[in-house]
């Protein structure tokens, strides 16, 4: 597996040793568009007579922006302002309506060089300053407003790098402390409380030792732990808090979001007279079991995952379908929460509402698959009517669990 430091050191390399090659300019900008990439941008090498040789877009909504570039190689090791042809510069930024001009080079002379760059809005970036920028990149990721100030700096932009290599380090130690702070939820209610508050993580002698972390930023740390798709915190009260979650389990998640992140959807191209192809199903489940103690659902054919519920629980959520069909025609996900916030799945065990959703998908999507509800189409929330009588459903939840459902 090629890492993201592997593949910086090699594009650094190709930087160091093109950055003199007169003769071969065009390796340079290569390098340089390769560079940009690994920071985040889509780069595009155009080169060229009357062209810019690398352009660079940043597609950020309303703060997207394009940035020309041009490399200069030069076996001195130093770019004198003749080699720099400035109307072409402003050209390029007019016929690729770019919001910034930098120049990539080994060095820079000062004097006319640096106060032309000035006069023009043009950024001058040394290729040293870029290795750095992509070495604590490889740490840590630059976000791409932070890298539209740093364009946005005119001249030798030197100084902007290191101000913006100084911003995500910072927010590398906001890791460290986000460890720090996650050891003393489990610390703190380990004790004597049972579970913990904010105030009680504040007063933390390791969390007061962190000077430069504020309670808002522990309290989006809890926030961002309490996220569904996480779920690592439940609330005991309104203030108190139970870390449900060890914290090589919470690690494994973040790995798996990460892997999430990089997967790439494969979609088959589309003719220009091909007519979209609409789900068949409502549901993510394609197939699904009983097994001894629990119903066993499939979802997604490809990187497939699995759910397991309760059998005792999933009869109480059929139940709870049948009886919602009693007085009216559709169901979604939310109509059957909302019967079920206050109840139990099992003698002694309440629902524990977003925690156990999956479940209610579940039983809605496995009542697709046996043909038994109908998808009527809406999305959001998924809908479904009865596709059989009310008395057939009854009957095959009569049969699928030995008639001790109704």
């Amino acid at each position: 597996m090629i890492t993201g430091t592997a593949v910086m050191q090699k594009i650094k390399s190709r930087l160091e040793e093109t950055q003199y090659k007169s003769e071969a300019p065009q390796e340079f900008e290569e390098a340089i568009a390769d560079a940009f990439t690994f920071l985040g941008l889509e780069a595009r090498l155009i080169g060229g007579s009357g062209d810019t040789d690398v352009l660079l877009t940043a597609n950020i909504g309303a703060e997207s922006f394009k940035v020309s570039v041009d490399g200069k190689t030069n076996k001195s090791g130093k770019i004198p302002d003749s080699q720099v042809n400035w109307l072409s510069l402003q050209d390029h930024r007019k016929k690729n309506r770019s919001d910034f001009v930098l120049v990539v080079g080994v060095s820079f002379a000062s004097g006319n060089l640096e106060s032309r760059a000035r006069e023009l809005n043009v950024s001058l970036l040394k290729t040293d300053d870029l290795v750095k920028l992509l070495e604590a990149h490889a740490a840590f990721p630059a976000t791409l407003t932070e890298l539209k100030d740093l364009f946005s700096g005119y001249g030798d932009v030197a100084l902007r790098v290191d101000d913006l290599i100084t911003q995500m380090a910072a927010r590398r130690d906001l890791i460290m402390q986000f460890k720090t702070v996650v050891d003393e939820m489990h610390a703190v209610q380990d004790g004597k409380l049972g579970y913990f508050t904010l105030q009680s993580l504040v007063a933390r002698e390791k969390v007061e030792e962190m000077e430069d972390i504020t309670p808002e930023e522990i309290k989006s740390m809890i926030n961002l732990l309490q996220l569904p798709f996480i779920d690592g915190i439940n609330s005991a009260s309104e203030n108190e808090f139970l870390m449900v979650i060890g914290t090589k389990d919470l690690a494994n998640i973040f790995f798996q979001i990460s892997q999430t992140l990089l997967t790439e959807h494969k979609t088959e191209p589309k003719g220009p007279h091909t007519p979209p192809i609409e789900p068949k199903r409502g549901t993510k489940y394609f197939k699904w079991e009983i097994t001894k103690n629990s119903v066993v659902s499939s979802a997604r054919e490809e990187n497939p995952y699995f759910g397991y519920c309760p059998i005792e629980h999933f009869k109480t959520l059929i139940y709870t379908v049948v009886s919602i069909f009693k007085d009216q025609d559709i169901i979604n996900k939310d109509i059957l929460y909302m019967q079920l916030v206050g109840k139990d799945l099992a003698p002694g065990r309440p629902f524990k509402g977003h925690q156990e959703e999956y479940k209610l998908y579940m039983a809605l999507g496995i009542l697709e698959l046996e043909g038994l509800l109908k998808w009527t189409g809406s999305k959001r929330p998924v809908e479904y009517t009865l596709n059989v009588p009310l008395d057939v459903l009854k009957q095959w939840c009569k049969q699928k669990f030995l008639n001790r459902l109704i």
